[in-house]
């Protein structure tokens, strides 16, 4: 049974798990600054003990921080810049801050997760494309603020869901009744534990259309690289130098297609004479480039994220709502309009 007990201390939390007050402190602004051993029992303590830091108790008596945290791996793409877009253009109506914490490695996002839950800094949290592990999971269900996951579905929890499997398989169905008869190709591997495989879910989609259509992709007309510049030219380059190329290829990324688009025409190759092209996210640079998309309404994905923490903060007793994004294609002059 739990020791509640609201008047507990940073000494009574450095007390029961037997490590010092300075460490607990440090815990608190700085996780990854504290051995792992040493987190799991800070942690357990202040759990055991409903421990709330003094400041940020005092704080939340007083007002909300008026703040939503959006917790994303990449921000700086295309794609996660369209849906902070979202978010800030609700969140500067409604007179809440944006405060983003970017991370590139699962210590990072246990690292966050951790601090915010323990020292109550946000009003909400979005997490943007993340696979979390069930104790990161536990962690969030009992923090003091509301949760929204999106492009990944937890129980429990506010959700905007992106069906990526379904994605691959419109883009599949668009080519195929353009009257491509060699589908293909090209994405960005994922990498990342932390990540949500979307790539590999749209190539999974892609190639289940394809077959229950009666086209098998032989492995020389999918590849899947590191998205790096440099990489990811290199490997576009080699694709394209093969004798048999694809008559429409898929690109997991709108950013992915215009840099095939480019190399396409380096190499003398038209499109979409012969090798129609469509992408995935339908940002800006889509539209400028005539690209045809399969569009998953980023900025509107970040506006109801963000709408279902601010509708949670004002009612928290309500369920899990779980809302799906609609993907629709969008036509354009890659594909031969």
């Amino acid at each position: 049974m739990k020791a509640v007990s609201k008047q507990s201390t940073i000494y009574d939390v450095a007390r029961l798990a037997g490590v010092s007050s300075a460490t607990v402190s440090r815990f608190l602004n700085a996780p990854d600054r504290v051995a792992q051993e040493k987190r799991e029992r800070i942690q357990t303590a202040i759990s055991e003990l409903n421990f709330v830091p003094k400041a940020d108790a005092v704080a939340k008596a007083r007002s909300s921080y008026r703040k939503i945290g959006v917790v994303a791996p990449f921000f700086t793409q295309p794609s996660f810049m369209e849906r902070l877009r979202g978010i800030a253009a609700v969140l500067s109506a409604e007179h809440y801050e944006l405060v983003v914490y970017s991370i590139d490695t699962m210590e990072d996002l246990s690292n966050y997760v951790q601090m915010l839950v323990n020292t109550q800094r946000v009003d909400g949290l979005i997490l943007l494309c993340v696979n979390l592990p069930p104790d990161l999971l536990d962690l969030l269900r009992g923090a003091s603020f509301p949760v929204c996951f999106v492009e990944n579905e937890y129980e429990d929890f506010d959700c905007v869901v992106v069906h990526n499997l379904q994605g691959g398989q419109k883009a599949a169905q668009f080519l195929c009744e353009k009257g491509c008869k060699k589908p293909g190709f090209i994405g960005e591997k994922s990498m990342f534990e932390y990540a949500v495989n979307a790539t590999e879910e749209r190539l999974r989609g892609f190639k289940f259309y394809c077959a229950n259509n009666g086209i098998v992709i032989p492995e020389n007309h999918i590849w899947l690289g590191d998205f790096s510049e440099g990489n990811l030219d290199l490997g576009i380059t080699k694709f394209l130098e093969q004798e048999d190329l694809p008559d429409g290829i898929f690109c997991s990324s709108d950013v992915i297609a215009a840099r095939l688009i480019r190399i396409a025409f380096i190499k003398g190759i038209s499109i979409p004479r012969q090798i129609r092209v469509i992408g995935f996210d339908n940002i800006d640079i889509a539209e400028y480039i005539g690209l045809t998309s399969v569009n998953q309404n980023l900025e509107e994905s970040g506006r109801m994220a963000v709408r279902l923490i601010l509708d949670r903060i004002k009612d928290g007793n309500r369920g899990g709502v779980v809302m799906k994004v609609p993907l629709s294609v969008i036509e354009r002059e890659t594909t031969g309009r």
